[in-house]
This record gives C-alpha cells, structure tokens and sequence, in this order.
C-alpha cells in the first residue's frame, strides 16, 4: 500500500547497504536499513490509516481534535490550547474548527467572564459521530498489531519510545538540521 514516500515501496534489500558500507566508511548498514523499514511501515500506515477514516467520512486532523475536545472536558479548550496539544498553528486549528462547526460537530462561544476568549465544545452530533466511528476505529488500530504478542507488543513501544527520545535529542541539540 503505497503511501506518500513512494521511492520507499522498492526498498532495497540489506546486501545493497552492506556494498555501500565498503565504499562509505563508517556507513551503518543495519541503521540505514532499519531507517528505511520504519519510515516505509509509517508511511504505510498513515496512508491506510487515512483510507479508514476516509471511509468514516472524516480526516486525521478533524478526529484527532474531535478526540482531543472529547479528552478535554466541557468547555475547557480554546484554540490556542488545542494548536498546543496538536502541535500544529493557530490557523490551521482555525480551519479544521471553521470545517467541525459548519457540520455541527463543535460549537464556539464567548466565554462568560472573559468574552476574548473562546471556547470550543463538542456538540451532540460531535459526540454521537465520536460513537459511531471509535469502536470499528479502534478494531482497525487493533487489526494491525494482532499479529504480535503482548510481550512484542511491549517490546514494539519500548523500541519505539527510545527512537523517539533520540528524535527529540536531536531535534534539541540542533542535529537533524546538520546532518
């Protein structure tokens, strides 16, 4: 299932890294290989991931807030915490609240004693469309690591969890800039 690191499908297999270690020192080729593996299974991932949705009828964007707002608790959230948590801009929670308010799934309102700020709710459409697609979600998201054992499944989030803490290292110290 291609996704939107297309040159990843025809990954090459790990003999080719072993050649290019001889011409590269220092070249890691089990690195390099295991690089490729997991941005290959992300991308994977995202893009079915995203048919699922679309199948749904939404996108990441609006179910990730639709569950954040869900997470949040009545009345609690305003944009510029729900940008925070998503990691992404002001403008783009903007848009993704015009789109969830024009369907009904969200509402927005002054809040009582600092009419500035405004608070996003989820509406009673929102939480019945929550309803409706969070447990075949789930059995999806259930579906892909079925294959695995608990203890894999552990092993899988450990792994998984030290290669973040590496990403953000290097993200901190500057690195991925200047590899």
């Amino acid at each position: 299932m291609p996704g939107s690191l297309t040159l990843l499908q025809g990954l090459p297999k790990y003999e080719v890294f072993l050649e290019e270690a001889k011409c590269f020192p220092g070249l890691d080729a089990s690195a390099c290989y295991t690089y490729l593996q997991l941005l290959r299974t992300g991308d994977e991932l995202l893009a079915l991931d995203e048919q699922v949705l679309t199948a749904y009828g939404t996108r990441h964007g609006r179910f990730n807030l639709l569950m954040i707002l869900l997470k949040y608790g009545e009345g609690e959230a305003t944009p510029a915490a729900l940008a925070e948590k998503t990691g992404v801009t002001r403008a783009t929670i903007s848009g993704l609240l015009d789109g969830l308010e024009k369907d009904g799934l969200i509402k927005r309102s002054s809040d009582p004693e600092d009419r500035r700020l405004i608070r996003v709710h989820l509406t009673r459409a929102g939480r019945a469309f929550l309803d409706k697609i969070r447990p075949g979600y789930c059995r999806w998201f259930s579906s892909i690591v079925e294959p695995l054992d608990e203890g894999e499944r552990q092993q899988l989030v450990n792994l998984l969890e030290k290669i973040r803490t590496r990403l953000n290292e290097l993200a901190i110290n500057g690195e991925a800039r200047s590899a």
